[in-house]
């Protein structure tokens, strides 16, 4: 992959990260857009940072899996799934922002 392929491939998948992340918060929390980690967390018993790693180790397992045979995925796309490792690492940076109370200078 050369220089420019790399910079083209980190545009077109930030793009698409923003544009999942716009259109899935709808589905999966109120006007607090973390909320589905802090009731999920509730609900397990983990903090809402300690809900959103699960569900990264998750997707982690989920492309082990799929990286590891030649069979094609039945529902959502290896591209899919990485995009979504992507994002909620983005979440889980949002999380700790969060509960430092936006303390944390960039």
């Amino acid at each position: 992959m050369t220089i420019n392929e790399q910079d083209n491939r980190f545009s077109v998948l930030t793009k698409r990260m923003h544009n999942t992340i716009i259109s899935k918060r709808g589905d999966y929390a109120t006007k607090d857009v973390l909320s589905n980690f802090k009731v999920a967390g509730g609900v397990c018993q983990l903090s809402p940072e300690m809900q959103c790693l699960s569900a990264i180790a998750t997707k982690v397992a989920r492309l082990g899996v799929l990286l590891s045979t030649d069979s094609r995925p039945n529902n959502e796309s290896i591209s899919d799934s990485v995009l979504d490792l992507a994002n909620y690492a983005i979440l889980l940076d949002m999380l700790i922002i969060d509960r430092a109370g936006s303390k944390i200078i960039f």
